[in-house]
Order: structure tokens, then sequence, then C-alpha cells
């Protein structure tokens, strides 16, 4: 073996990697009480390889005084070479038997047997590996020491903030669900043990491990003065800062302001045009006049669509046409926004749908906030959340059912007042939906008597119906998460596939 070991030392483990960012001086703290293991030699410089500028200075010399990590002779230390895996075994064999008050027994083989059998015996042994002798790699670090020592020999200082600056994609970025180790490698930023080899506190899984990262690791491990409290500073879950309505919505890149009146697809690139740019009009321009019935059929396909967004709190057009040419100007609005006259209250409108918007924004902020919505949860858990959010918070505006001019036909009533019909249900759940980045729209029925929402969570297509969520005087989460078919199953009266 390639180390020199006081043989009788704990040597504890761990696991960080802090390779070559500092370049401070370091000096090396006093032994704690809490220190795993008494120090049994002072460091004076013995190794000419090893400068005060160093970033890993401290941390050799305490590998020294606590009797880990010797050096290849009396005055080298190698830090820059690499370690094999059976060397890191016995590293955390030596580490757990000392913590533990126990010895190693003997063991037929290759030099490293008995460590291999006694990390074996203790259910402490990464069994991934199969080369003991090829030069390690960091993530086979991880894999040997964060199964050294119990989790009672550390204090979790970083739990909290690892767990979240790693699902916000922000930090530890070179490791995923396909690294090899990953449960031990964040266990070790955890820890304290590790805080990454940059400012993002990438991992480099791949690489190999020096003897100088070791002796970083074990340090760390024995002595708790000289674990890592992390300072990351994580972007807020999904910021909400500075969104409007109109920031929900993806224009396309190209339109015809001459749609055929059944392209869907037509129709609905103007509508997300006009809703991205924040306006409630749209011009058309056809080649001869239109009549008076092309006009309202305009006006019908218009605001069936526009009810896909119903969001955006608009759920009525009207077609304003041209006698002597193929011109036309649909305008959009709500219907409780309508004064005596028939006119439109564009001041009252566009009060209604800024104050939607900062209700949302500050619902999803509360949520974020108090823990209720976290990074680790999937879209298919946000959207449940969501759900269960809104069937508490608003009620079925029974007296309002069938009054098209109701203010309970949009989001804000939802919102603000807590209480809704469908079209305001919907149009509430889609905001807060679109908020989070999750694309959802709304579904009206054939008939035009309900609406609710489909919605794309992790990649799979689901309908979510929280107005019936919400019907029975409790929340009921058969309406949540249906696929296609049990949607037309459970609204018999539209059983045609919409």
């Amino acid at each position: 073996m390639r180390f020199w070991f006081r043989r009788v030392s704990a040597l504890v483990l761990a696991m960080l990697l802090t390779v070559g960012v500092r370049a401070e001086v370091y000096p090396i703290p006093e032994a704690e009480e809490s220190a795993l293991l008494p120090k049994v030699a002072a460091y004076a410089g013995q190794f000419a390889d090893v400068d005060r500028a160093d970033w890993f200075y401290a941390n050799v010399a305490a590998s020294y005084e606590y009797g880990l990590i010797r050096g290849r002779d009396a005055s080298r230390f190698a830090p820059n070479e690499s370690i094999t895996p059976a060397e890191l075994l016995t590293l955390s064999a030596r580490v757990r038997a000392a913590y533990k008050g126990d010895a190693i027994p003997e063991a037929n083989g290759a030099w490293y047997a008995p460590y291999v059998a006694y990390l074996t015996a203790e259910g402490a042994m990464d069994a991934s590996l199969t080369d003991y002798n090829a030069p390690a790699t960091r993530a086979q670090l991880a894999g040997i020491f964060a199964l050294s020592l119990p989790d009672d020999a550390f204090d979790a200082r970083n739990a909290a903030l690892v767990t979240d600056a790693y699902a916000s994609g922000e930090y530890i970025t070179d490791v995923d669900e396909y690294t090899p180790c990953q449960p031990q490698i964040l266990w070790l930023y955890r820890q304290g043990l590790l805080n990454g080899t940059d400012e993002t506190g990438s991992f480099q899984p791949d690489k190999p491990v020096t003897r100088a990262e070791t002796a970083v690791l074990l340090t760390r491990m024995v002595d708790p003065a000289l674990r890592l409290t992390l300072d990351w500073a994580v972007t807020p879950a999904q910021p909400t800062g500075g969104r409007t309505l109109a920031s929900l919505i993806t224009a396309p890149a190209a339109v015809s302001t001459a749609p055929d009146y059944t392209d869907s697809a037509a129709i609905d690139a103007l509508v997300r045009q006009m809703l991205a740019a924040g306006s409630n009009t749209i011009t058309l321009r056809y080649p001869t006049a239109l009549t008076h019935s092309d006009a309202q059929t305009l006006a019908d396909v218009f605001t069936a669509c526009v009810k896909q967004y119903c969001e955006q709190m608009y759920n009525a057009a009207y077609c304003t046409r041209y006698l002597f040419s193929g011109r036309a100007t649909l305008t959009f609005f709500a219907t409780n926004c309508l004064d005596d006259k028939g006119d439109i209250r564009a001041e009252e409108m566009r009060r209604l749908r800024d104050e939607t918007m900062a209700r949302a924004v500050e619902i999803h902020d509360t949520l974020w906030e108090t823990g209720v919505l976290s990074r680790d949860m999937s879209q298919y858990e946000i959207a449940k959340t969501y759900y269960l959010w809104l069937c508490d918070h608003c009620v079925y505006d029974w007296d309002n059912a069938n009054n098209n001019y109701s203010a309970s036909h949009i989001a804000h009533s939802a919102l603000l007042d807590g209480k809704a019909v469908c079209d305001g249900y919907t149009g509430a759940y889609n905001l807060l939906l679109k908020l989070e980045g999750i694309d959802c729209r709304a579904l009206p029925s054939l008939s035009q008597n309900h609406i609710w929402t489909v919605a794309t969570l992790d990649g799979t297509e689901y309908h979510i119906d929280v107005t019936w969520g919400d019907q029975s005087g409790r929340t009921d989460l058969r309406y949540f998460g249906m696929t296609a078919e049990e949607a037309y199953a459970a609204h018999p009266w539209e059983n045609k596939k919409l």
C-alpha cells in the first residue's frame, strides 16, 4: 500500500474534494472537543511539496497531525498523485473501525482483503466496485466514504440549502440521476464535506481523485471544525416579479390576417398574437367585403378560441365589418365589463386583469415561501396542490350559474371574491398553473355549457375539472388528473371526444 497509516488512529471518512480554486493561506485550527480523533503529532512543514499557499495546506497538515496520511516518504506528500479504490476502502474501514472501537480481523487474499471483508460484514461496502487498483474517480470516493460512518457523526448543516440548490438546477449541475453514486455525492454536500470545484458547486464525478483531495475529505470527517457551511444564493423558485397576463402567452412566428373560418390553427395563432401583445383587438383583411353572417361567424369562432385562454378573462367578442372592403375588427371583452348601453368599460377590464394577476402572484409566492410548494415536487404534485388550494378557497356561485354577465365567469371573482362558476374556476386555475410554467389550456364543451382544464404534467396530458372537484362540499380528487376517456365519461352530455 502506498500510504503510511497510523493503524491505531481513528480514520474518519468524508467526502469533499474542493479542487484547485483556493489560494488563501489557511491556519491550522486547534482540535476541538468535538473532533472524532485526538491529534497524535505536530506538523512543522515536513512536506516540501506542500506550500502554505496551497488550498489544501491546512487539511494535509491536519491529516498528518491526526495520523491519517503520512506521505510518500518523510518529506514528500505527493498531493497531486492519484489514489486507488483499494486505498480508499482501507481508509474507510479504518475510520469505521476506530469510530466503533472494532478490530479488523485478518482475511486471506490481497493486502486490502481484510478491509473489504470488514466493510462487507458491516454493510458499508460499495458493491459497485470491480477494479480496486485503477485510479479512483471522485464518484467512487463518494460511494466509498458516504458509507463509512453513521449519520450521527454529522450534523447535516447544509441539508436544506443543498436540496433547494440542487433542485433549482443552478448548482451541482454535473451530477444527475445517471451519475454513479449520485445520492452519496449529494449526502456529502449536505454534511459540509463538499462545496465543489467552482461557484456553482460542480463535482466533476469522473475526474480521478488525488491524495490532497482525500486529505481534505478525511480531515473534514475527523474534525467538524473543518467542515463547510455553504452560502450559496439560490434564485427564488419560479420568480414572478414583473409578470403580466400577456407574458404567459407565446406569440406565433407568423399569422394569417384572412383565416378560413374553419382553420382553428390560424385563428389560434391570431388570438395568441393579440394576447401576447397585451391587446384586445384583431384586425382581419379579406379580399372581399364580409356579410353580417360572416361577421357573426367570426365573432363566434374567435370567442370559442379565446375561451381556451380564459385566464386572460376575455369571454366574448364582437366583430365590426366595413361595407366596402374585406376589413374587419374583432374586439374581445369580459361580459361583466359592459355598461348599460352595451359599451365596454375598458378601464374596469384593465383593473380586473391587473388585480387578478397580482393576486395570483401573491398566492404563488406564499405557497413557495411557506414550503407548501417546493422544488423537489413534480408538475403533477404542483398542479394537485393548486387544485386543492382553489377548492379550499372558492365556492360555486349557484346564484349566477346562468347569468352570463356575472363576474363569477372570470378568474378575478374566483381569486379575489372566492366564488365562481366553471369558467371562473378554470381561468383562475390555469393562471396559477401558467405561473409555474405548466402548459395548459381550457377546454370548452361542445355545448358551451361547461369548461375545464387540459394540462401537460411531466410530459403526460391530463384533464382536470376543478369546478366539479369543488361541488360536493368537499374536495373530490376524482376530477383531478383524468385521462381523456375518463373526462368524457365524467361529462356524459358530451359523449363525443372534444
